[in-house]
């Protein structure tokens, strides 16, 4: 199951506290000034990792990384024994990446 699945399947159970999807999937580096930002989600469910702007392009993706598995780790703790087994299927976050 994808994650998608997997928040759709939880919510239909009457689990709460569940987080957006794009969330856990999408990770999105980019430049921002003199220094790097590193976001998880897609708009308007973005939102900036860590503290926000990063030296380098490594640190912001590595951020934003440890922001997803994090986050997926949350999810895992909310839901139901059969759904928090389908975690080690699930596949690693998509990331976008520009260049300065």
């Amino acid at each position: 199951m994808t994650i998608e699945d997997v928040i759709k399947e939880a919510a239909a159970r009457g689990v709460t506290g569940l987080p957006e999807a794009s969330r856990l999937t999408r990770v999105r580096v980019w430049p921002g000034a003199s220094q790097w930002v590193g976001e998880v989600g897609e708009p308007p469910h973005n939102e900036t990792a860590g503290d926000g702007m990063f030296d380098t392009k490594d640190e912001a993706l590595q951020a934003a990384l440890k922001a997803v598995a994090d986050g997926r780790a949350l999810l895992a703790a909310l839901l139901p024994v059969d759904l928090a087994a389908t975690a080690a299927g699930w596949s690693e976050p998509v990331v976008s990446a520009w260049d300065a």
